[in-house]
């Protein structure tokens, strides 16, 4: 009797575990909810995540809050869903008040599920580091090359034209933290003792962000100056010009910013079920 007892109570497990698996059919492809979250330091944006059973994939939006740099190693983040997975994607740079965005794939055994994204590999540069002493660089120049403490610099092409020069380097880091040149900041100094600034007046046309070198990574560099005042009534293509490079340069460690979690939530509305 008690053999009988259990064996319909078996019968009855299995036919409850039919209907409930008949009644709620498992997902073949998910849609996730976009996500928005501000944090200190950043703003992390999500949006157009999907999985289906060995894939998932999202678009991950960053906006830098501060003044420096953030460098984003998607390598060194985690997706927890049935297994831990670290995605493999290009490191992400972020400048003041911008925005950057990368979609974030990653393979594994099952992601039909809801799931965690821990956001580590996040790094911010300092961009108002103690600048290296520099000296300053002649035009027409009378050397090709010039060293800034672990930064070694080759001077690519000049051109010295009546209303324009253009100057190009290549800057090589060999130190052992991060490299940070800020072309921004330097200055050139006409005939008549007249120094003016890049972001100001000299017309430089090349992008003010940080250039951010790792070691033993180079980066080219590029100044170009059309006439200016002080320098309207001469031909700039015969006079000489001095480039200051003060505050251009500098190195700092990589601050190691706090893990940050993202909870992913399916969106039923549209995920679709076998």
């Amino acid at each position: 009797m008690k053999k009988i007892v259990l064996l319909a109570a078996a019968i009855t497990c299995l036919v409850t575990s039919v209907s409930a698996q008949k009644k709620e059919k498992p997902y073949k492809e998910i849609f996730y909810k976009d996500i928005l979250t501000e944090f200190n330091d950043m703003t992390v944006s999500t949006n157009n995540g999907v999985s289906d059973k060995e894939m998932t994939k999202f678009k991950l939006k960053i906006t830098n809050k501060t003044n420096d740099v953030l460098i984003f190693k998607p390598e060194e983040s985690v997706i927890k869903a049935a297994k831990e997975v670290k995605p493999k994607e290009k490191w992400m740079y972020i400048y003041a008040s911008e925005s950057d965005s990368k979609v974030i794939n990653a393979m594994g055994p099952d992601f039909l599920m809801p799931y965690s994204y821990v956001l580590s590999g996040m790094y911010k540069v300092s961009t108002s580091g103690k600048a290296i002493e520099t000296p300053n660089f002649q035009l027409p120049a009378s050397q090709n090359e010039f060293t800034s403490g672990p930064f070694s610099c080759t001077m690519l092409s000049l051109t010295k034209e009546s209303d324009k020069t253009e100057v190009k380097f290549e800057c090589k880091y060999t130190g052992d933290k991060v490299g940070v040149i800020q072309p921004g900041r330097s200055a050139v100094k006409l005939p008549d003792g007249t120094e003016i600034a890049n972001e100001k007046k000299a017309g430089l046309l090349s992008s003010n962000n940080p250039i951010i070198l790792m070691k033993g990574k180079s980066e080219k560099v590029t100044f170009k100056w059309n006439r200016m005042d002080g320098g309207r009534a001469q031909d700039m293509q015969k006079i000489k010009l001095e480039v200051l490079f003060r505050n251009t340069f500098s190195e700092v460690y990589l601050e190691k910013m706090n893990d940050e979690t993202i909870n992913f939530e399916i969106d039923e509305k549209i995920s679709k079920k076998s």
